[in-house]
């Protein structure tokens, strides 16, 4: 990398620069109380480890980013956050822990960081609290403050460009147990941002960290890889940092004239005179599951619109799912039927692994289908779609790759046929799998509420669309 410098540097080095920020495209500082306190406990470990004569001299405590802004001097934390963060919670802490000793044995002004996050301001009071409370019952004095700051030491890594700043960030958190992918997303896409859409930089991340983590990761591992996989005959089930890529694609400045992306750029510059009249800026960009990713805001914007959907947000038990409260037209009763069925309490086995596979199939099915179509014939997609998946837990047993080997193998694959359909009847006139009744009414497996329920709506779709899906 061009203008690159690696220094090996103590905490007092690193922790007293004075040119040390928190770019506001960082996420917030999130260590829970759990790391905090293995961090404190390796640090007690290794400092006992130093002072014996045939220990290592220092401490090497990982790698830090850092990228240099030219013009102002700052240097914005890339990678390191975390750790830098809670070592400065320490140092306070002992600072504090000192009491009647005097004056802790370091002259320099520490880094304040400055958090935008409210989650931040809370996990850092949090975290301080354990902090402090460790070092004083541990007796912590000048000796930890000493080895702390002259013996700890990191790699201090400084780049002069943002985008090759990034580009080690995501080789640093490409292995191992590191950031999760939407975290790498994130961070990619920010760096992709064009010049036209720094403006909103702030805003798309105040967004994007307003969303709870978790929700993120259900909505990118259940949804959005489901169906970008599914549709293309690949395997969905696990979803990890190799795939990062998928959610990857056209960098609409670097492609401007190539012809695929000529379609998009037009599409990316009349949204933008949309949004330029509206007070919403973000809902204007027409989202589709399978379309290509544009890289940059338009890959935020496509996240938060499915976000907006709620087909991630658990069923509450004999409730409908939440995503039908958004829905302009009400379901038929026969949806609302299989819905409601799906959470309500007597289907005592829908928390199993194998069950909670097949609804993750039956959800991401519907949201492509109301991705695709709206609410046109939508109760009719909801039947379908639920006997199509339902009847592979009825025949047997359900385990980790069994959904992809059925969409593989089945004689219709649903979702490659939502990729390529142009009206709803290309999806609702599909051939639905073989159901043979069997004498067992299933109810060892918690399944006869199932099972009746898939009679019910096969047979009545049989009869009320003439056989139409036999």
């Amino acid at each position: 990398m061009n203008n690159a410098l690696a220094i090996i540097c103590t905490l007092r080095e690193w922790l007293s620069t004075s040119t040390l920020t928190i770019p506001h495209y960082q996420r917030p500082y999130k260590w829970s109380e759990k790391q905090v306190l293995q961090l404190l406990r390796d640090i007690e470990k290794q400092a006992q480890v130093t002072a014996q004569e045939e220990g290592p001299k220092s401490y090497r405590m990982g790698t830090v980013v850092v990228h240099v802004e030219q013009e102002s001097g700052k240097h914005n934390i890339v990678d390191g956050q975390q750790r830098t963060v809670t070592l400065l919670l320490i140092l306070h802490a002992l600072r504090k822990n000192f009491g009647g000793e005097g004056q802790p044995p370091w002259s320099q002004e520490l880094f304040e960081p400055q958090f935008s996050h409210a989650e931040s301001h809370r996990n850092v009071q949090t975290n301080y609290a354990a902090i402090e409370r460790y070092v004083r019952q541990a007796g912590w004095g000048k000796a930890q403050v000493a080895y702390l700051l002259e013996r700890c030491e990191v790699v201090r890594v400084e780049l002069r460009s943002l985008t090759e700043a990034f580009q080690f960030f995501d080789a640093q958190n490409g292995r191992g147990k590191s950031l999760r992918v939407h975290d790498l997303l994130k961070a990619f896409h920010l760096r992709a941002l064009r010049p036209a859409e720094l403006a909103w930089r702030t805003e798309t991340v105040k967004d994007w960290e307003q969303c709870d983590s978790d929700e993120l990761e259900q909505l990118f591992s259940l949804f959005l890889f489901q169906t970008r996989q599914r549709s293309r005959n690949l395997n969905a089930e696990y979803f990890g940092k190799r795939h990062v890529d998928v959610f990857k694609g056209i960098s609409l400045d670097d492609t401007a004239n190539i012809p695929m992306s000529r379609a998009w750029q037009m599409l990316d510059d009349a949204t933008h005179q949309l949004e330029a009249h509206s007070a919403h800026r973000g809902q204007a960009w027409p989202c589709q599951l399978d379309a290509p990713v544009i890289n940059g805001l338009r890959f935020f914007d496509w996240v938060q619109h499915y976000l907006r959907l709620g087909f991630h947000i658990r069923q509450s038990e004999d409730q409908l799912p939440f995503w039908t409260t958004q829905l302009k037209s009400p379901l038929t009763e026969s949806a609302n039927d299989i819905l409601r069925q799906l959470g309500c309490r007597e289907y005592k086995g829908r928390h199993r692994k194998g069950d909670t596979h097949v609804r993750v199939v039956f959800d991401a099915l519907l949201m492509y289908y109301l991705d695709k179509f709206g609410e046109q014939h939508l109760s009719q997609a909801v039947v379908l779609a639920f006997v199509w998946t339902y009847t592979r837990l009825l025949d047997r047993r359900v385990v980790w790759g069994s959904m992809d080997k059925y969409v593989r193998e089945s004689e219709v694959n649903p979702f490659a046929v939502l990729r390529d359909a142009v009206s709803p009847q290309d999806f609702l006139s599909i051939s639905l799998p073989i159901f043979e009744p069997k004498n067992d009414p299933l109810d060892a497996r918690g399944l006869k509420v199932i099972q009746d329920l898939v009679k019910a709506q096969l047979f009545g779709t049989q009869n009320e669309e003439s056989g139409k899906n036999a």
